[in-house]
């Protein structure tokens, strides 16, 4: 992979205007192709017929929460590339989802100056992590 940030995106959330905004950072990164899901169970259908390059997923979904979805996202392929969104982070949590194999833990509500050199740097660092 060359490209300087993911070109499929998958964003998960239960919030429309967060979506909305996490389209237009991620546009703005260079993503081409972007889906969008508001729970757990339209979030797989989408990952397993989109196949994107990374997912966003907020840890707080209806039903089941970010978490599960990450478990099954990585029962289904090991290899996916996620990206934990929060508004609020515990420790707990953060280490939950490091130990789940997620990119980044990054809070959803930073300003879009700082949020755009993370997703940047995180993309980076797991494409340089896969380059031989």
């Amino acid at each position: 992979m060359n490209e300087e940030f993911a070109q499929k995106v998958l964003i998960v959330d239960d919030e429309s205007h967060i979506r909305a905004f996490l389209r237009l950072v991620v546009g703005e990164l260079g993503a081409v192709d972007v889906r969008e899901a508001g729970d757990g169970p339209n979030a797989m259908l989408l990952y397993k017929h989109f196949e994107p390059d990374l997912v966003l997923l907020d840890v707080n979904l209806p039903g089941e929460d970010g978490l599960t979805i990450l478990g099954k996202l990585r029962a289904f392929d090991p290899a996916a590339r996620v990206v934990m969104m929060t508004a609020v982070a515990s420790r707990e949590m953060v280490e939950k989802c490091i130990a789940g194999g997620v990119l980044n833990y990054i809070r959803k509500d930073l300003p879009r100056a700082q949020l755009l050199p993370l997703l940047r740097e995180t993309w980076a660092a797991a494409v340089a992590k896969q380059s031989p």
